[in-house]
């Protein structure tokens, strides 16, 4: 369980998922990156995006901030837990950008996240949640989120990404 890793296996495991998620991206081309799409109307390009903007979402609870704000979604919205809204939000509000702008995004992004949990402790990453953010009641270790917004969810997007480019 993700809960329990020490901060050296999270971030081996954070660099496998990225690696393995660039490993595939680099195998595709610009076409296949941006051109075909999902059922909900994604391309591959949109996919990474939206990855950059929920890793970003995690760069800000590190830091004590709001994932909202810095996801850049509406108070209703986020407020409603419903994860197809908010990332329809987040797909509207990037869907526009050039591949080269979203590759750039998620470099940017990740490295912050690295360069925090770097600073950061195997206790810090054991931290209850509303250690970072204070209006939460969660007791669940950040770790969770830290996992799930990085390597968790290139794993789930993986399989999407293949299915737009067969």
């Amino acid at each position: 369980m993700t809960d329990t890793m020490s901060k050296a296996e999270l971030l081996a495991q954070i660099q496998q998922g990225w690696d393995e998620l660039h490993d595939y991206l680099d195998t595709l081309s610009e076409a296949q990156l941006t051109t075909p799409s999902d059922a909900a109307g994604w391309t591959v390009k949109d996919h990474v995006m939206h990855l950059a903007v929920w890793e970003d979402g995690t760069n800000a609870l590190l830091r004590g901030e709001s994932r909202r704000e810095q996801m850049d979604v509406d108070e209703a919205t986020w407020l409603s837990q419903e994860y197809d809204k908010i990332n329809d939000v987040i797909y509207q509000q990037h869907k526009q950008k050039s591949l080269m702008d979203v590759r750039q995004t998620f470099a940017a992004v990740h490295e912050r996240l690295l360069d925090k949990l770097n600073e950061m402790t195997d206790e810090d990453i054991q931290r209850p949640h509303k250690f970072y953010q204070p209006s939460s009641s969660s007791e669940r270790p950040i770790i969770a989120w830290i996992s799930g917004s990085t390597f968790e969810h290139y794993a789930e997007h993986m399989p999407w990404l293949a299915a737009i480019v067969s």
